[in-house]
């Protein structure tokens, strides 16, 4: 083979994992959504860097639940909810359908207020009229269809790249970074132990796992062609790149806010983490909140009509034609005008449920969890295809972790 052939081979290669990484890359990208953002910015205010090895700890953790997700429904051309009902019934996929979509308009209510925030912090008007504009917006990206989607939402994830410029004109002393990541440090202050369960929640958030195994079932009916055993390089390629924007989001937040002291009330507070890029860090913030937060909603919105409709066996898919999935839009619509209607209670704060939303993320991942270990390993189901080992220790591991947080974080309050 010459070596004119073994460039085009490799090129060819890159050019199938990049293509095959997509769908990882997306919910990879989800995750770090404006409560994602908030969560880990208040992770490193509030405990400074002392939870990075949580964070590293958890990268393993995330690929080990979005490969269970990816391997189900390459396995079985199917989405998660739809494997559920297959293999226990529609009563028991109901009810963890339920589980989730309340999780997840929960997470649309915490979102959607904070892309209003942001906007309302650029322009000084009041937030809450931003949120009907932030939908009509919503409503025209997925009424593109799920191929234009996906290219939005692809290079919506390159926006939180501008914590990276942060931390690196900050400087941090970068001996307490590699120390606070390879060295466990633990604390049972109620503080520390809700901000881990929270950073746990929005790490691995269920969402992003019923949202994985639905994007691989839409690649299949796109027709591109996805075999099990090379799912592994492109789902740790997007958890990759989603925990290190989380790590540089901590230790920017970790330099310039925990360092002084202070608290995080408002988004302006979460903001001066980029305080580093000066008079231009405040606008990179909302430039950041209001892209991952148009990333993530309709991650968010899709995971939820995605479940419903393969509980009830509607046709379902963002690239169908109206006509064809009037249920899966109702459900769809219905999440994003349920999360609208939460974010105007009274006395609703944006901060606060952008950062608790994630924490009930994190009481809901040992069940979940559970529930994918289970179905990937189960012969009916997957065949050949079952999980490899290291796959089912990690997800032990973080059940077995979550559900610690869980009870001493509960317990210590």
């Amino acid at each position: 083979m010459s070596d004119a052939q073994r460039w085009r081979r490799a090129e060819t290669r890159g050019t199938e994992l990049a293509h095959k990484a997509v769908p990882a890359l997306i919910t990879g990208g989800a995750g770090d959504d404006p409560a994602g953002v908030m969560t880990y910015t208040v992770v490193g205010a509030t405990t400074g860097m002392s939870q990075l090895w949580l964070l590293v700890l958890s990268t393993p953790m995330l690929a080990a639940a979005i490969s269970m997700a990816a391997r189900l429904a390459l396995a079985t051309q199917s989405g998660l909810a739809a494997v559920i009902e297959n293999r226990y019934g529609r009563p028991v996929s109901a009810v963890i359908v339920l589980m989730l979509a309340v999780a997840n308009i929960a997470t649309i209510a915490a979102d959607l207020s904070g892309v209003a925030a942001v906007l309302g912090m650029l322009t000084g008007m009041p937030w809450e009229i931003f949120v009907p504009l932030v939908l009509l917006v919503l409503g025209f990206v997925l009424h593109r269809g799920y191929g234009k989607v996906k290219r939005v939402l692809t290079a919506l994830t390159f926006v939180l790249l501008s914590y990276v410029g942060a931390v690196v004109i900050a400087r941090p002393d970068w001996a307490e970074v590699i120390r606070a990541t390879l060295v466990p440090q633990l604390s049972l202050s109620p503080t520390w132990l809700v901000a881990a369960l929270g950073l746990l929640g929005t790490t691995i958030s269920p969402y992003m796992l019923f949202w994985q195994a639905n994007e691989e079932a839409e690649e299949l009916r796109d027709g591109t062609s996805i075999q099990v055993r090379q799912e592994n390089a492109s789902v740790w390629l997007g958890m990759i790149y989603s925990n290190l924007i989380s790590f540089f989001v901590i230790v920017a937040a970790a330099t310039t806010i925990h360092s002084g002291g202070e608290h995080i009330q408002e988004l302006a507070d979460a903001a001066r983490a980029l305080s580093p890029l000066g008079p231009l860090g405040e606008v990179v913030f909302i430039m950041g909140v209001v892209g991952a937060g148009l990333l993530a909603l309709p991650v968010l919105a899709g995971s939820t009509a995605y479940a419903v409709a393969e509980v009830f066996g509607w046709p379902e898919g963002l690239g169908e034609r109206a006509a064809q999935r009037r249920g899966f839009s109702l459900v769809l619509a219905g999440s994003l005008m349920g999360g609208g209607v939460i974010a105007f209670w009274p006395n609703f704060h944006p901060a606060h449920a952008l950062f608790y939303s994630q924490v009930l993320d994190g009481v809901l991942l040992p069940v979940v969890m559970l529930i994918l270990l289970v179905l990937s390993n189960d012969r009916h189901i997957m065949g050949n295809a079952r999980n490899p080992r290291w796959v089912n220790w990690t997800a032990v591991v973080t059940i077995v972790v979550s559900l610690a947080a869980i009870f001493v974080a509960v317990s210590g309050r």
